[in-house]
């Protein structure tokens, strides 16, 4: 099964890259990088001398770590975080948060029926984690190139290992998402799994996804609103703490409508909420 979802990848076009300096001189990232099954490692060059570090098949435009990472960022560069997250908290998550009877299976097929048919195209997976959301897609549609893109290696490294087990193929990318490596418009699909409560500047970050995005592309989005009871306020409290923020219902629609979208599906479970936006 990996075997004959790698050798469909090969048909993807090699991935391109915003340049560092002068933009008008990009990276072209061979398509081989995202061959899984067989370790991609080299330097990638620019016309105007700068490059990026392959290795394992990361891509790391991003080197070392971006400015105000916060304490909650920073447990995510764990190795034993990486090893333990989607198998002990959120392959559990939406359950638990929400209070409903509402597994991993069930989060994916929201994601698949919201955003597909998605055909070919650039699709882009913000804090991808282990990427759980960069695989459905890549499983869903074998022609689309799906970037997962984190900041933390121990993720991409353990996304990488699932995406074998799970027999899919794709880019894995170090890069801020405030600082996206993408050409204007030049994506079809972004995703966000429950990381836009972690970014340092997740204003910024949806800005760079509106910029990034084409015109009559996506933005699937899941994220925890601002707890209402007692219990739920003192544990996002001590999250707080730690750089991890949180909005009301309306706090989030004014969010999203600054940075340049509209509301498309909204599902709203006690303190998840799923959102499919549109760019207006």
């Amino acid at each position: 099964m990996a075997e004959e979802a790698t050798t469909e990848k090969q048909q993807i076009q090699p991935l391109i890259l915003k340049g560092k300096g002068d933009e008008r001189h990009s990276f072209r990232i061979p398509a081989e990088a995202c061959n899984l099954l067989s370790d991609f490692n080299g330097d990638v060059s620019a016309p105007d001398g700068e490059h990026i570090e392959i290795s394992d098949n990361i891509i790391r435009y991003l080197k070392g770590l971006p400015k105000g990472i916060t304490m909650a960022q920073r447990s995510n560069f764990l190795p034993p975080t990486a090893l333990f997250y989607e198998d002990t908290w959120r392959r559990r998550s939406i359950g638990f948060l929400s209070g409903e009877n509402f597994s991993f299976e069930n989060e994916k097929q929201l994601l698949l029926s919201w955003t597909g048919p998605f055909n070919q195209g650039l699709v882009l997976d913000l804090g991808t984690s282990t990427g759980f959301y960069a695989r459905a897609l890549a499983g869903a549609e074998k022609s689309a190139e799906v970037v997962a893109i984190d900041i933390s290696e121990p993720m991409l490294s353990e996304a990488k290992k699932r995406c074998i087990a799970d027999g899919v193929s794709l880019y894995l990318l170090k890069a801020d998402v405030s600082e996206l490596p993408f050409y204007g418009n030049s994506a079809g699909l972004i995703v966000c799994g429950g990381s836009l409560n972690e970014f340092s500047n997740p204003e910024k970050a949806l800005y760079e996804a509106k910029r990034v995005l084409s015109p009559d592309g996506r933005l699937f989005m899941m994220h925890l609103l601002r707890a209402d009871t007692f219990a739920g306020k003192m544990a996002q409290k001590a999250s707080e703490a730690g750089g991890i923020s949180f909005w009301t219902e309306s706090e989030s629609e004014q969010l999203f409508s600054r940075a340049g979208f509209e509301i498309e599906r909204r599902l709203k479970m006690g303190v998840v909420m799923f959102s499919l936006l549109k760019p207006v």
